[in-house]
């Protein structure tokens, strides 16, 4: 039996319910894609009021705050990923601890250094993932995730350091 009608036009193919796996994707890329919202905000405020923002000094700390939390968060999935009894390596479990280590201490410098701390931490872990993606450590789809994160996440930290340097 043909998939086309008379008149050649083909079926549309019978709807399938959508798998959770697919489900759980669409929600990394959109809870990825949110946690965008914070760091495109703070760096609009900081290069647009600058340093004549009435809150210029809670800014800097809520942006750097963020930047922690997050760079810790990313540190914390690859930290999730190594328990796995497949890819557990003793080396994995030690480098995951490195971005919130490195994050806490970003937090004691001022701007614009600390934004350049940042932006370099979440560039090396965004290649680190994206490479672990590559082989097969990590989702393939978790590697195309990050290195979208990491484009704008390092160019808004780019842009801070520009705007309080």
């Amino acid at each position: 039996m043909s998939d086309a009608d008379p008149t050649g036009a083909r079926s549309a193919a019978p709807a399938t319910p959508e798998q959770p796996r697919d489900r759980g994707i669409r929600a990394a890329w959109i809870l990825g894609l949110g946690g965008l919202v914070p760091f495109v905000l703070m760096t609009a405020m900081l290069v647009y009021a600058g340093r004549e923002f009435i809150a210029y000094r809670q800014l800097i700390l809520a942006y750097g705050g963020y930047s922690a939390t997050i760079l810790a968060f990313l540190g914390g999935i690859r930290w999730g990923a190594a328990l796995d009894p497949a890819m557990r390596r003793p080396a994995i479990l030690v480098l995951s601890v490195l971005p919130a280590l490195g994050a806490w201490f970003f937090l004691f410098l001022p701007s614009p250094w600390l934004f350049a701390g940042f932006a370099l931490f979440f560039l090396l872990q965004g290649v680190w993932d994206g490479l672990a993606a590559r082989t097969a450590a990590l989702p393939d789809w978790f590697g195309r995730l990050r290195m979208v994160l990491t484009t704008v996440v390092v160019l808004c930290q780019l842009a801070a350091f520009a705007s309080t340097y």
